[in-house]
């Protein structure tokens, strides 16, 4: 399968989001890995929105050096613990991430020391270390952090996975931590430790192969899964990522049709169809089903933003603008800040009607001040809305500051 052939219709966006996810749980390895699959998407074929290029680069960037942090923080505790060698191997990782000079100072700091720690006792060899430590075992940070993940689980997984024992835990953090390989291993040693018995463990290990491209081990995993624990939306998902991932689109409509009463028509479930339908390039029928859903009394704000995006990329911005100040105005009526992208896209929308308002304007200032790297763009939008509402100065000082942004980056 050639690099990347999963994406195939799917905005880079879509991508950028689920990266966001992860970002935002301190899953950083997975999160570059999305940001990363939305760069290649956008390259095959380019977002609309034209600052996307320069925001997927900065939080690839972003994501690899928390990652590379990460990994020196854990470098530092296996010095402290002498485990000096395997402090190296995270350190050289670390140092492949970042591009921040200050902790590349830092890492090979630590780098010399453990060398040097290593060449002080030339007896105590990596097996004897090994042999001292009970590879099982979490140390306390690991499992505060394997806490601090499930913290972010649905109820049902919270309640299941510490059942599943060290190997478990140590391959659920290394997958957030990006180490598919070392996360692959811990999850079969965990099955093998748990039996037989389909469980929540499949469905880690189908993720895991779907993040090291083996579509066929994922979609293997997952089906095995739904068929054991069907009421598992998450289940479904993986599925559905898989088979999208070899273009078995009508596959997963099929599938998605066969879930539970319980499930069928949940927002979770009718945007894996509606999703399922724009990856084929069936846009229309995905616009019709999620018409269909709000139109049977479920206005899910998932629902809601779904269809909004698709009538962007069916060129409806008026139907998107509609339901994105639908949105925009529930964030108003509950007293809850609209996230970035959806001011952007309610923006965005705005503009391509050709008739931005004053709210508009203080949108784009406020996203400016969220969003220093993509100043310039922000302030062209503002330039362009004050010259429509006959303030050249204005407009023209805006001009001045973009083109400023746009020198300096």
């Amino acid at each position: 399968m050639r690099l990347f052939s999963f994406l195939s219709g799917k905005k880079p966006e879509l991508i950028e989001k689920k990266g966001d996810r992860h970002f935002d749980q301190g899953a950083f390895g997975p999160a570059k890995l999305e940001y990363e699959k939305a760069a290649a998407r956008n390259d095959a074929s380019p977002s609309d929105d034209p600052v996307f290029k320069k925001r997927i680069l900065k939080k690839i960037a972003e994501s690899k050096h928390k990652l590379a942090r990460q990994h020196t923080q854990k470098a530092r505790e296996l010095m402290e613990a002498g485990c000096f060698a395997d402090a190296n191997d995270k350190l050289t990782l670390a140092m492949t991430l970042t591009e921040d000079q200050a902790l590349k100072a830092e890492i090979q700091t630590l780098m010399d020391q453990a060398n040097d720690s290593l060449q002080v006792d030339p007896g105590e060899t990596i097996d004897t270390v090994a042999e001292d430590a009970d590879p099982s075992d979490l140390d306390m940070d690991e499992s505060e952090y394997f806490t601090a993940l499930l913290n972010a689980l649905p109820p049902e997984e919270q309640e299941a996975y510490p059942g599943y024992g060290p190997n478990f835990a140590k391959g659920f953090i290394a997958m957030n931590q990006g180490e598919f390989d070392l996360a692959s291993t811990c999850f079969e040693t965990a099955l093998d430790d748990h039996g037989p018995e389909t469980s929540f463990i499949h469905l880690e290990l189908a993720t895991c192969r779907l993040n090291q491209n083996d579509s066929q081990g994922a979609k293997t995993l997952a089906l095995g899964f739904t068929a054991h624990l069907p009421t598992s939306t998450r289940g479904w998902q993986i599925l559905c990522e898989a088979l999208w991932s070899v273009d078995e689109f009508d596959q997963a409509l099929e599938h998605l049709d066969a879930c539970p009463e319980g499930i069928t028509t949940t927002a979770e479930i009718e945007i894996l169809r509606g999703e399922t339908l724009i990856q084929s390039n069936r846009i229309q029928e995905a616009e019709a089903l999620y018409q269909g859903v709000i139109d049977s009394g479920n206005r899910d704000v998932a629902i809601v933003r779904s269809l909004a995006k698709t009538c962007e990329l069916l060129e409806k911005p008026q139907q998107a603008f509609d339901l994105y100040a639908e949105l925009m105005n529930r964030c108003t009526s509950c007293g809850s800040r609209p996230d970035p992208n959806l001011s952007l896209r309610y923006a965005e929308t705005s503009m391509a009607l050709g008739d931005p308002s004053e709210q508009v304007l203080d949108i784009y200032l406020d996203l400016a001040n969220q969003d220093p790297a993509n100043q310039s763009y922000y302030f062209t939008r503002v330039s362009e809305i004050y010259s429509k509402l006959g303030n050249e100065t204005q407009a023209e000082r805006f001009r001045q500051f973009a083109e400023n942004k746009e020198e300096q980056n």
